[in-house]
């Protein structure tokens, strides 16, 4: 199972999860995770300002992370789940900071997580 988790430091998950700098990328198989990529996240919100963030979409970031089975977030905007749910990539709630404690706690436990 593929999994990518915002990032902007490489140390915790970024809460922003639009605009994060990067998503890292991890592989999860029985329990055990390992660190595949950084991928950047293409999506730019400076055009945004003049026609308002509801009429966007995340087009951009769906195609970069289009090949992992879930993302996992602090929180996510309905224009964002929106987006990634036609796209039947799951995003899931954590309420863990640190990057390597997000992943593995997720390893050890998907059922723990909340589904948004």
């Amino acid at each position: 199972m593929r999994i990518a988790i915002p990032t902007s430091n490489r140390t915790e998950l970024f809460k922003r999860t639009g605009r994060t700098k990067e998503f890292a990328i991890f592989d999860v198989e029985n329990g055990s995770s390992t660190l595949v990529e950084y991928r950047a996240n293409p999506h730019k919100h400076e055009e945004e300002e003049d026609k308002g963030h509801h009429e966007h979409s995340h087009a951009d970031i769906v195609q970069v992370l289009i090949d992992c089975d879930a993302l996992l977030v602090h929180t996510a905007g309905s224009n964002f789940r929106k987006d990634f749910d036609e796209a039947d990539i799951p995003l899931f709630q954590t309420k863990q900071s640190l990057l390597l404690d997000v992943i593995n706690i997720f390893a050890s436990d998907m059922l723990r997580h909340k589904r948004i």
